[in-house]
């Protein structure tokens, strides 16, 4: 059900995915600003660090003969009831090789388990992205994976910020302050 705010603006449902294990790092740094603008928008968000035991797909099938439950206990068994309750999903990700991290890739495999005759949960999507590398083709191949899941699921993109040049001489953790302020006003415009 979606539900109206003061303001006649539709209140949001946001899971933040963090494909990344380093807590303070670029990447988790732009979720945080995005976040920071969606819950000042009156948006309710859940936040996942994918730094847990998370376990790759096994291709085993089981989970479409029972009942749309994966056999192998980890950590996504408390991450299905968030992706369920959110309406929005937020995927961050530092760029690996050129793409998504393999934690996230490993999380949107994992979603196979609730899809019903491959249809999945509806669901509006963001794409957060930090690179230590800013030239004009840094992200094109994690975008197209973005775009190509986002259809083949049935989802609709709000958009992304990607954030290259994460990095200086110190080897700090480091994002220009202006893809900040990016990241805080897409969250807050939602």
């Amino acid at each position: 059900m979606i539900q109206i705010g003061k303001e006649g603006k539709r209140m949001r449902r946001i899971l933040i995915v963090v494909g990344s294990g380093n807590i303070n790092g670029h990447t988790d740094q732009l979720a945080r600003a995005f976040e920071k603008g969606a819950i000042q928008a009156g948006h309710e968000v859940k936040r996942i660090v994918l730094s847990k035991n998370l376990q790759g797909c096994q291709g085993c099938g089981a989970c479409q003969i029972n009942q749309h439950h994966c056999v192998i206990q980890d950590s996504m068994q408390e991450y299905y009831a968030m992706f369920e309750w959110a309406d929005t999903l937020v995927l961050a990700s530092p760029l690996y090789f050129w793409s998504i991290s393999g934690r996230l890739k490993c999380f949107i495999d994992r979603l196979y388990a609730i899809s019903q005759n491959d249809e999945y949960p509806y669901k509006e999507t963001f794409l957060l992205m930090s690179a230590g590398d800013d030239h004009f083709w840094t992200f094109e191949q994690a975008l197209s994976f973005y775009s190509f899941y986002t259809k083949a699921l049935g989802w609709k993109s709000l958009g992304s910020v990607l954030a290259g040049g994460c990095h200086d001489e110190s080897h700090q953790p480091y994002i220009p302050p202006l893809k900040l302020q990016e990241a805080y006003e897409k969250g807050l415009s939602l």
